[in-house]
């Protein structure tokens, strides 16, 4: 159980055969409700991940994420729902109990996947604990100058029709009504994208990934599907541009993978998703290479 106050989150703690010490990573989810194998259609990536990072000798605890778990009540009752309450506080208690596990040599990583991978900066900021941070599919820019994007990438699949266009303008619009969020925190009566609440995007709009990362002192990996839409090869190249400097980073993309990093071919599209598919050995390998690299 990775436990938060009143809330208790059950999870697993996958370990390599036969080794009396091993590093550990905590896996951070992606936005929405995510079991502790972020399941999505047929697809389990973090089971995948998981398992294959086990067999290179290395352990991985992954949990149900709050939301999964206690849906509307994920907060207490009469305090909105933010980025802390859906995955920092639960996330800080997963590293402090992967940490003190048994046999964890204590070298323990986070492994954060899109909005798991855009949070990943400020968790290992709060964490002294950490060795190094993973990002997988994490965005560098906000996430609202990515809405936009994807849904004029989705529609465009078959050319925009009136109705889309329609609700383009209607997400132009409340993308703006953010800016008047952001001069005014209490104008709390605004339509605003994905039908997130306002606490919930202010939480979003006061958080700054670049200006984070650049505070990170731990080891850095980047990893990037280079078919993914939702988080592109754009963001990829900004954290590039952003952290050019530090050379305790590292960068790698891989041309055939989606925003799941399962292989596909061609313009990857949410029906990719419903189809059976597992994490390649290649990105277990680099992921694991890279953690044992200091050993």
């Amino acid at each position: 159980m990775v436990k938060s106050g009143d809330y208790e989150l059950p999870g697993i703690i996958t370990i390599p055969k036969g080794l009396k010490s091993y590093p550990i990573v905590v896996f951070i989810h992606g936005s929405g409700p995510n079991d502790r194998d972020e399941t999505f259609g047929p697809n389990k990536p973090f089971h995948d991940l998981a398992q294959g990072l086990a067999s290179h000798g290395i352990a991985c605890l992954r949990y149900d994420k709050r939301t999964f778990v206690y849906g509307k009540k994920s907060a207490p009752e009469g305090i909105p729902i933010d980025i802390a309450a859906e995955v920092l506080i639960d996330a800080n208690n997963a590293i402090a109990l992967a940490a003190n596990y048994n046999n964890a040599s204590g070298r323990v990583f986070v492994l954060g996947h899109s909005l798991g991978g855009m949070l990943a900066p400020k968790i290992a900021n709060e964490n002294q604990l950490l060795e190094g941070i993973i990002l997988m599919a994490g965005n560098a820019r906000p996430l609202e100058k990515l809405i936009v994007e994807q849904y004029r990438y989705l529609f465009a699949q078959d050319g925009i029709n009136q109705k889309e266009e329609k609700t383009l303008i209607d997400l132009e619009e409340q993308i703006d009504n953010l800016e008047k969020l952001k001069k005014n925190p209490e104008y709390m009566d605004l339509q605003l994208p994905l039908d997130l609440s306002p606490s919930y995007w202010k939480s979003l709009l006061a958080y700054d990934q670049v200006s984070e990362m650049k505070a990170v002192n731990t080891k850095i990996l980047i990893l990037q599907g280079e078919r993914d839409y939702q988080v592109t090869m754009e963001d990829f190249q900004l954290w590039k541009n952003v952290l050019k400097n530090n050379s305790r980073v590292s960068f790698i993309s891989y041309p055939k993978l989606n925003h799941l990093f399962l292989e596909g071919e061609g313009p990857s599209y949410p029906s990719e998703y419903q189809v059976q598919g597992y994490i390649p050995d290649y990105v277990i390998k680099d992921i694991a290479d890279w953690i044992l690299e200091d050993e």
